[in-house]
């Protein structure tokens, strides 16, 4: 059985670990319900997180009292003890409004649906699973979780609070049990460094139970590991910490990963390649490389780093988000990634050919992304988006051809300037229209043309939807590889000739095209907008079952 509720505490101190506690929570039971008594700071950095977890939280502000204080300060001023019987009262608060909670510390990460609840018994409980020696100095159970369907467990567990101990709630637990039907958790719950440390077992035999297996799991003693109780930024959990990391990367469970590290940098974060870097890493800082800066000034908990060492652009600590347009920039590199996310190309085919490479790899479709969109950004907020009858210009393409591919799909034998208003093609690097008369010429347009460039995929698809221009895709272009792929009719048409554009656009009512321009407009909004595009990603990232 799970648990019918989850609860803990949290002061603004341990905020970051409660992030990694509740995003993680979210993943494995989404919806859940839980209880939380914090402090106003840590309230505020969680309403402040994205994405919001999708979980029904019920917040009890009743710890500003302890606002900035650590455990060894709350010891010197003999309020330890009190600030812990904060976890009673919350349990008490879940068990009012339902059958039974499970508390769980903020410094968790849960790694695996708990689902293996007791419901014949009232309590249960988890072993330390360390020497005696070191139980009489802290006793059995680990206070960092306790699951219970009982109230009188939960008056118990508050009566046998030692107030002078350095444990004071976890010294006695094991009298809680009495006269009381339990259950232990099992070991692949709970795993927490001491565990390692303070072991009957040596740490080599302990760290020899961790086990992985790529895009499965991590596991105890062949068991699927539950969850981790640990804090990332102590340094004397290094080697512990370091160790479970490992196996999640060797798991590729880009999940966890990338929430374990928003806990460490107390951030999301977007790295890029340094530049000017030589060879296949150079890069003019644009498309892409733009969006980052625009999201980090967007968003409280999302910064970037820049990075000497790698040519790729990351979430860390492995999402690869892969920004180029073929695939010819995949190194050995790309073996180290978690989950690789591909900006141009399509799925089905520059997916499954690097899959040829790298089978265990988790290959998903990404976003797209305009060549400036910085200036996209500026020109929307001051201009917005037009009207069908203020759009001077019905249909238009505007492109150029700087390598053979461009000139391939660009320079043919087909007059698609016969069925457009304008058309404008040239060749070389000197472009006809600066980037800010190019993209006023996209705003002012009812339907634009979509070739194919480089890759199958082209900031012009992008462009037109931010400014509700309706794309006109020939069938060389990918529209389906997005985590939200385009839907025809709805934010394109399809054309594979002159004589199919002109029917497709007589096709089209003024009301139909306005219906198109809103969606595409939407759809930019939600997916590459600086305001939206991070909250989406990362929830798809955290959420999908598909990424």
């Amino acid at each position: 059985m799970k648990p019918s509720s989850f609860s803990t505490i949290c002061t603004e101190k341990c905020a970051h670990e409660l992030v990694g506690l509740l995003l993680s929570l979210s993943v494995f039971h989404t919806g859940a319900k839980i209880y939380i008594i914090a402090d106003s700071k840590t309230k505020q950095i969680i309403d402040d997180l994205t994405p919001i977890p999708k979980l029904k939280i019920n917040w009890q502000v009743d710890l500003d009292k302890y606002t900035g204080m650590d455990r060894l300060q709350m010891l010197r001023e003999n309020i330890f003890g009190e600030f812990l019987t904060y976890k009673m009262k919350v349990m008490h608060n879940a068990i009012q409004e339902n059958p039974d909670t499970l508390f769980l510390d903020s410094d968790i990460i849960v790694t695996d649906i708990i689902d293996d609840i007791d419901p014949s018994k009232s309590i249960g409980l988890s072993p330390q699973f360390i020497t005696q020696a070191h139980v009489a100095k802290t006793g059995y159970f680990n206070a960092g979780m306790l699951w219970t369907s009982d109230k009188r467990a939960i008056e118990n567990w508050r009566n046998v609070i030692d107030m002078k101990h350095d444990c004071p709630e976890q010294i006695n637990m094991s009298k809680i049990i009495k006269g009381c039907d339990y259950f232990e958790f099992g070991e692949n719950y709970n795993l927490q460094c001491w565990r390692l440390y303070l072991s009957n077992e040596t740490s080599e035999t302990i760290a020899s139970h961790i086990t992985s297996k790529p895009n499965i799991g991590v596991f105890y003693k062949g068991k699927p590991l539950k969850f981790i109780h640990t804090h990332f930024l102590d340094k004397r959990f290094d080697a512990f910490n370091t160790l479970l990391i490992d196996h999640f990367k060797n798991a590729r469970a880009y999940k966890i990963l990338a929430i374990i590290y928003r806990v460490i940098n107390q951030n999301w974060i977007l790295r890029l390649p340094k530049q000017p870097m030589a060879g296949m890493g150079g890069h003019n800082n644009d498309s892409y490389r733009e969006m980052p800066i625009l999201l980090k000034f967007a968003n409280k908990d999302v910064d970037i780093k820049y990075d000497e060492r790698s040519i790729h652009c990351w979430l860390e600590p492995n999402i690869l988000t892969y920004d180029r347009d073929t695939l010819e920039h995949c190194d050995q590199e790309v073996a180290r990634a978690s989950l690789f996310l591909l900006g141009n190309g399509d799925v089905l085919v520059e997916g499954k050919e690097l899959g040829q490479y790298l089978p265990d790899l988790p290959i998903q479709p990404w976003i797209f992304w305009p060549r400036h969109p910085m200036l996209v950004e500026k020109l929307l907020k001051k201009h917005g988006i037009l009207d069908f009858n203020d759009r001077e210009i019905g249909s238009i393409f505007i492109g150029n051809f700087e390598n053979s591919v461009q000139e391939k799909y660009r320079k043919t034998d087909v007059d698609w300037a016969s069925a457009l208003d304008e058309f404008h093609c040239t060749a070389g690097f000197v472009k006809k229209f600066t980037s800010e008369e190019y993209l006023m010429k996209l705003r002012g347009s009812k339907y634009g043309l979509c070739l194919r460039g480089y890759g199958t995929k082209c900031n012009r698809e992008i462009e037109l939807m931010a400014f509700g221009t309706v794309p006109i895709v020939t069938q060389e272009v990918t529209v389906f590889s997005y985590m939200e792929p385009f839907i025809e009719n709805i934010h394109f048409l399809r054309a594979s000739c002159p004589e199919e554009v002109k029917q497709r656009i007589s096709e089209t009512s003024e009301e139909k095209w306005r219906a198109m321009s809103n969606t595409c407009y939407d759809w930019y909004q939600r997916n590459v907008h600086s305001k939206q595009a991070w909250n989406t990603m990362i929830n798809r990232i955290l959420y999908s079952k598909e990424v």
